[in-house]
């Protein structure tokens, strides 16, 4: 190993001399500006200290401590010729010389013994974050009896003091001075794996990180960091205190590395770049990425293009008054058995950066927004990231939607419009972010879809969560001889291996160069909402609304799906990676918005849109239809002078007021389902609000 001084003077030069790719003096620029910034640290690309001199790998690698201790000494050095003032305010233990990018990268899932006590680099998504404690790092005694004052040297986070006075060589209580001892913030994180590291089938593993000094409460729960640091250990204690002979790892970090950005993992190499920019130029980008999304399913080209806009996602803005507009889109599949749904859902998540999937009865409201966990080793309470907040600037794809409990439903009501999650229990009050699209898909509530009935009668859940739906998708398993014959050898072509190929098929993209094209669009291109575009989606809104002018009609469309129409148009032109969104851009979001309100907003009774088939607990024709059934009800109460009726006669009655009988019968179960009327006994009718 070299020389500890000769380490510290080559890293001194260093942090004078180095320059970047552009001849700048990047580090040493940065020393002169910390005494303005208040800064205590500094942190270096060790990527850089390998390219001035390898053998820092080396001396890292064989004494981390003493290297990290050489490292801050030789920032205290390069601070003091530049500012020696600055340096003296400081306590000299505060100044770190921090890393980014060991080389040294190893899995959560890979750390073995042979690791402890080395430099090592790991990432992954941080789970929970306890309180910012001061730790003590030097201490200041006081002899009761000869007011000597004592130092003393906390070491590895214990608190000892003197057995005895050095002046008067008495074994005494000794008093603290926290005036006069030194303080450094310390807080325990702790990190698991990341989704796309998992391997199937495998539970996540975890790692606790230690932060000390200005790197603690730098990132949150559900945000990607990688930390640099050494793998250290505790003693394992027994249920009865007695101490074993296994031991904890944790990492006490150097350095933390936060990821703002999704696609942290992408490493797009040059040819792939111009791979990208060539795809983008193909006049058959969009057909080419709509037909690579699950391929192995046949049809659904309408879902898969909805699918294939909110892979993409839209473009994110911040309001001069601080609003901020979502970028991601949400659908919904409501399908037949068999129609293909889990498979696009798994598709999905394994395609989308920070791709999450989950299922209806195994998933929970704390498992879906945050939970509130004890810390068995502080004793205090801390914040533990579910699904949603880790899937956050990703896709969270959850199966079965129908089937799970409705109070843990409503935990993703605010992450679908907000995209944050609140939370107050136990005196934790937080907001994470959740930025994260949502792609449901459930079952009907009659094992197969009922094209008589509406959307809301069909799935039974809650209006305010469809309403939040971008785009709703009915998967109808129909019978045709034809599309069967196709389906059929498409299923057994995928059994016995056999590759498909239609005549004139465009050939799909391979899902690893998709997964880097979608990444390469969200971090570079973010659309501009063109005159054009925006003038054909205000006429397709403006016209929608028109047929429900002087309440005559029911509401086609609400402001809901004009944002919806924006951030589809928008996903459209990032496809193509351009920078505006053009008038064809929104022509293709208008179409798939047509065909989702032709499936689940079309009255065939009336011939109308009606937008509260999903949006409101019943729509137009049944409130036509009910106020004519509790008119008629009404009209029977005063005549007759009783708050019960006869159900016989309140269905006559209805009929003459306009309504058939069918139609009568069906408003009164509605009306009953809904606890606005209740029949007391066979036969008889009560309004719920009616006494006497």
């Amino acid at each position: 190993m070299t020389e500890p001084r000769d380490t510290k003077d080559r890293l001194v030069e260093f942090l004078r001399t180095f320059k970047d790719e552009q001849g700048k003096t990047i580090y040493w620029d940065r020393v002169q500006v910390m005494p303005e910034r208040e800064q205590v640290s500094l942190i270096v690309d060790f990527q850089d200290l390998m390219t001035e001199d390898p053998t820092f790998v080396t001396d890292a690698a064989e004494n981390p401590i003493a290297f990290l201790k050489m490292a801050d000494e030789a920032l205290v050095s390069v601070m003091r010729t530049d500012n020696a003032e600055y340096v003296e305010s400081l306590d000299k233990s505060l100044i770190k010389l921090r890393f980014i990018n060991h080389p040294d990268h190893v899995k959560l899932r890979a750390i073995r013994a042979r690791h402890i006590g080395k430099f090592i680099n790991v990432g992954g998504v941080m789970m929970r974050a306890s309180e910012v404690k001061p730790l003590l790092v030097e201490t200041t005694f006081q002899c009761r009896l000869c007011d000597t004052e004592i130092p003393q040297v906390q070491e590895d986070g214990r608190y000892t003091e003197p057995p005895v006075c050095p002046t008067c060589e008495k074994k005494t209580p000794l008093k603290m001075l926290p005036q006069k001892s030194t303080f450094q913030d310390w807080q325990k994180v702790r990190i698991q794996e990341s989704p796309e590291e998992l391997p199937a089938g495998q539970m996540p593993r975890s790692i606790d990180v230690i932060l000390k000094g200005d790197i603690v409460d730098i990132s949150r729960p559900g945000d990607f960091i990688r930390v640099t640091g050494i793998l250290k250990t505790s003693p394992d204690f027994s249920r009865r205190g007695s101490r074993l002979a296994t031991f904890n790892t944790f990492i006490e970090a150097n350095g933390v590395e936060v990821s703002e950005k999704e696609y942290e993992q992408l490493d797009i190499t040059d040819e792939e770049k111009q791979a990208i920019d060539d795809l983008a130029q193909d006049p058959f980008v969009h057909t080419r990425i709509i037909k690579s999304i699950a391929p192995s399913i046949k049809g659904h080209e309408y879902v898969k293009k909805s699918i294939a806009l909110l892979l993409f996602g839209g473009r994110e803005k911040l309001l001069p008054d601080g609003t901020r507009l979502r970028d991601k889109s949400n659908i919904l599949m409501i399908g037949d058995p068999g129609t293909g749904k889990s498979q696009i859902l798994k598709f999905v998540s394994d395609l989308a950066p920070r791709g999450l999937y989950t299922s209806g009865k195994g998933t929970t409201a704390a498992g879906l927004t945050a939970a509130v966990v004890h810390d068995t080793d502080s004793g205090a309470m801390t914040l533990e990231a579910g699904a949603l907040v880790l899937a956050d600037k990703g896709i969270a794809c959850i199966d079965e939607f129908d089937k799970m409990d409705p109070n843990d439903r409503t935990a993703i009501h605010e992450a679908m419009e907000q995209h944050t999650v609140s939370i107050a229990k136990a005196g934790i009050v937080a907001t994470l972010n959740a930025r994260t699209s949502i792609l449901a898909a459930a079952n009907p509530t009659l094992g197969r879809y009922e094209p008589s009935m509406n959307v809301q009668d069909n799935i039974r859940l809650p209006f305010t969560i469809l309403s939040r739906f971008d785009l709703i998708w009915i998967m109808v398993d129909t019978v045709e001889a034809t599309k069967d014959r196709a389906l059929a050898r498409h299923i057994l072509d995928l059994h016995q291996m056999k590759k498909i190929k239609e005549p004139d098929e465009i050939p799909p993209i391979d899902p690893v160069f998709l997964k880097k094209y979608i990444g390469h669009a969200a971090q570079n291109v973010h659309p501009d909402l063109s005159q054009e575009a925006a003038d054909v989606i205000e006429e397709y809104y403006v016209d929608m609304r028109k047929q429900a002018e002087g309440g005559r009609a029911p509401v086609p469309i609400t402001a809901r799906q004009l944002e919806s129409l924006v951030r589809l148009a928008e996903a459209h032109a990032k496809m193509a990676l351009r920078s505006e969104v053009t008038r064809e851009d929104a022509q293709e979001a208008i179409d798939l918005m047509k065909q989702s309100l032709l499936m689940v907003a079309f009255n065939p009774e009336t011939g109308q849109y009606d937008i509260d088939r999903t949006q409101a607990s019943m729509d137009s024709t049944q409130r036509s239809a009910s106020d004519t059934v509790l008119k008629a009800l009404q009209a029977i109460e005063s005549e007759t002078d009783r708050t019960t009726v006869d159900r016989e006669a309140l269905v006559e009655r209805a009929s003459s007021m306009g309504i058939s009988r069918d139609k009568a019968e069906q408003t009164i179960e509605l009306l009953i389902r809904d606890g606005i009327l209740f029949s007391p006994r066979e036969g008889k009718i009560r309004h719920h609000l009616s006494t006497g």
